[in-house]
């Protein structure tokens, strides 16, 4: 058996298994582990954001020319909260750990628990779904979350690193997506999160100053990774993932899928990363568009130093 780890990008698994020979004995075994971290929105307006997972589970296949489909098997059954919040920048938390057989995961699912999950804003609110601070629409209780999975997840014999990715800036939107200038402070929760191979990703990181590259750090920018063509118009790119600047003006979009699987399929041939970076409310600084970023698995994309005007 091989130690492995779980972990939440908002959820990262780090998961092993063991090869079989010729003869195709049964399946040995690796633990894997799970672990947790974060992806914004109004992140200058929030303290902490409470999610209470009770368990994660997928659907293993020793084929991994398979595609989904199959039983599901529990990974982990945490049964308390994280507040993803804090889990930024490529941070992880562990929510448990298990063995594995070698293969490929197909897909994979995520109980939450919305009666004890809460936002907890700057000013000392605390948004839950019993005083409609969040909406959670039919996904109140404990819904079964499916997630979104670009390349296939392997689980080979020398360990895989798998990442849950529950983004907060995807995960939840707020009344002033339709109403600009609405007051109303409450969030409604959208069901989706992706699931990565992370030994197939890479990171794209950069800092953001305002008015010159030698201005101030901009902290609480949000930070949106899309796909697409820089000559088309912005609605046109899909969103992929979110993230915020720290108190340096850093941020770091962690666990983005490589660019040459989007290159392998024709809807996508050409296209390339843009990120685009808005100032935090009342910061009285524009937005910045940075297009034609290439993510290679295990290396950083460096977005350069990014003025907002």
């Amino acid at each position: 058996m091989r130690a492995c780890n779980f972990g939440f990008m908002v959820l990262a698994l780090l998961l092993s298994g063991c090869a079989r020979d010729a003869q195709q004995p049964p399946p040995q075994t690796g633990t894997s582990h799970v672990l947790l971290t974060d992806g914004p929105f109004p992140f200058d307006r929030l303290a902490r954001v409470d999610l209470y997972i009770v368990s994660v589970s997928a659907s293993l296949s020793t084929d991994t020319a398979a595609g989904a489909g199959g039983g599901f098997v529990t990974l982990v059954t945490p049964n308390r909260r994280f507040d993803v919040l804090s889990l930024q920048n490529g941070a992880t938390a562990e929510l448990g750990s298990l063995d594995l057989p070698t293969g490929a995961i197909t897909a994979v699912r995520m109980v939450i628990d919305t009666d004890s999950s809460s936002i907890t804003l700057k000013d000392g609110r605390v948004m839950n779904g019993a005083n409609n601070g969040i909406h959670w629409q039919s996904s109140a209780g404990r819904p079964v979350l499916n997630a979104l999975i670009h390349e296939q997840i392997a689980v080979p014999d020398t360990g895989a690193v798998i990442v849950i990715d529950y983004d907060l800036g995807r995960a939840f939107t707020t009344p002033q997506v339709l109403d600009s200038v609405t007051t109303d402070s409450s969030f409604t929760f959208m069901p989706q999160f992706r699931a990565v191979d992370a030994t197939r990703t890479g990171t794209i990181t950069g800092v953001v100053r305002a008015h010159t590259a030698g201005g101030a750090p901009v902290a609480d920018a949000s930070v949106q990774l899309y796909l697409g063509y820089p000559w088309t118009p912005e609605n046109t790119w899909p969103g992929m993932a979110t993230g915020k600047t720290d108190a340096t003006g850093t941020f770091r979009i962690s666990f983005v899928t490589r660019s040459a699987w989007w290159a392998g399929l024709p809807a996508w041939v050409g296209a390339t990363y843009i990120v685009a970076v808005d100032p935090p409310a009342g910061a009285g600084l524009g937005r910045a568009v940075v297009p034609n970023l290439s993510v290679e698995a295990g290396r950083e994309t460096p977005a350069g130093t990014i003025v907002l005007p």
